[in-house]
């Protein structure tokens, strides 16, 4: 018989590798247009260092695509069952700054607190320092996207 407790950490993973394989793992190419808030914020030096139109564009494809984040928190972060919002302004654990979502993507979320999906530290993915800082970077637009 499987614990309950363990039944509720390996499930998220099975849906992951579920989506993965039949390849829903959302819609990479998703036309998001640049916000003006957006624009401002790059344009007037608000972005954290090293946030740009780029990182921000190559963290998007891996977080539909590669690094299946989609398959848990939906197309371009906008929440399922598994996993929250990540364009609101409720943060469950971190402090939605670009350094927190950096921390949070390499520490992972292994005892979440209001969904039943855990992360693994780096999604499990073994992303490399410049694929979590473009995660990082398209996560935070989207709590600039407004």
């Amino acid at each position: 018989m499987i614990h309950k407790s363990l039944l509720s950490h390996v499930l998220p993973l099975l849906v992951v590798a579920a989506a993965t394989a039949c390849g829903e793992t959302g819609d990479a190419n998703t036309d998001l247009p640049m916000p003006e808030a957006l624009g401002t914020a790059l344009n007037a030096g608000a972005a954290p260092d090293g946030v740009t139109l780029e990182s921000i564009a190559e963290g998007r494809i891996l977080f539909n695509a590669r690094a299946t984040c989609s398959a848990c928190h939906g197309a371009n972060g906008k929440g399922g069952q598994l996993a929250p919002n990540l364009g609101d302004d409720v943060w469950l654990n971190s402090d939605g700054s670009y350094a927190g979502i950096i921390e949070v993507i390499e520490t992972g979320v292994l005892d979440p607190k209001e969904y039943p999906g855990l992360m693994l530290p780096r999604g499990g993915m073994g992303l490399s320092d410049e694929e979590v800082s473009s995660l990082a970077a398209f996560i935070w637009s989207l709590g600039v996207r407004g």
